[in-house]
């Protein structure tokens, strides 16, 4: 079980790269496995309001920069933060959460259970707050220069016009990171930051070799075809008993965790990483009191 610790800027676990940028943090309290802060670091960014290409889009690249060996950071909000997140866990990589709150008080409450898996999986979970402080608006706009403090560079999927994101991606350049940003249509309003970001100078992305090749100590390995069938690959396990099992007892109303646990003969981890597929691919969706179908079933 893991434990809430804390670790000071004078100590040999705190994050080089940190200590660098403009008032860094004086201490960070964590839970989960603080080493990770010494992994190579992209932290990927966007609209908690995001869209389906969003959602898409930052599946393939946090799936393929963990292939690469990339631990992926993030500030755990709701949208492009938490599908990031996810897609990390399900991928069987390392991420981090940076949070704008005390480690007693999770926000958002819906990632109260992706907090878990983090932890759980391995990975790791910071924040500069004192245990019992609630998040505040102020908090996210502090909490942002460390989800790029930590980091190599930061990927931008979108962003609106003003948001929390293109602050982060100021920061970012700020202190001397990289930032990365994927190009939008010029109609698409979740892409007006992202587009306004790459004529002020951040690198145009289109694939996951552009940020590798960007930092010379980092090595390129070709991504095979298989992992960019995942989807297809989800959708046929839908149909395994093991996957089907557990799909069938979601309905339109809200069930739990335990609930399923209760009714079928799954093992909890095997359900929560069932269910995080399901929900990553848009079978599902996480809701006040559980889960429940978004997807007509056949």
């Amino acid at each position: 079980m893991s434990i809430l610790k804390i670790i000071t800027i004078k100590d040999k676990e705190y994050p080089e790269l940190l200590k660098k940028i403009k008032n860094p943090p004086k201490q960070l309290y964590f839970e989960g496995n603080i080493e990770l802060l010494k992994n190579n670091i992209i932290s990927i960014i966007g609209s908690r309001a995001c869209s389906t290409n969003g959602i898409k889009l930052t599946e393939k690249f946090a799936r393929e920069l963990v292939y690469q060996g990339i631990t992926i950071g993030s500030g755990m909000a709701i949208g492009i933060d938490t599908i990031a997140h996810k897609t990390t866990l399900l991928e069987k990589g390392k991420t981090i959460a940076v949070l704008a709150n005390g480690l007693k008080h999770i926000f958002p409450k819906e990632n109260k259970e992706l907090y878990k898996q983090i932890i759980q999986n391995g990975g790791l979970v910071i924040t500069e707050y004192l245990p019992e402080e609630k998040a505040k608006s102020a908090n996210f706009l502090e909490r942002n220069r460390i989800v790029s403090g930590i980091a190599l560079g930061i990927l931008v999927i979108e962003s609106a016009y003003r948001s929390g994101t293109s602050v982060t991606a100021r920061l970012a350049k700020e202190q001397k990171r990289k930032v990365f940003a994927l190009p939008h249509e010029v109609s698409d309003i979740h892409g007006v930051g992202t587009n306004q970001l790459i004529r002020k100078g951040a690198k145009i992305v289109t694939s996951t070799r552009d940020i590798i090749e960007e930092f010379p100590f980092l090595t390129y390995k070709k991504i095979p075809e298989e992992k960019n069938e995942k989807l297809n690959y989800i959708r046929k396990q839908c149909n395994n008993k093991e996957y089907n099992e557990i799909y069938q007892q979601i309905k339109d109303e809200p069930i739990s965790l335990n609930e399923i646990y209760a009714k079928t003969s799954e093992s909890i981890e095997k359900i929560n990483h069932i269910l995080l597929m399901l929900e990553l691919e848009g079978y599902i969706k996480k809701v006040s009191g559980g889960y429940i179908c978004i997807l007509e079933k056949k």
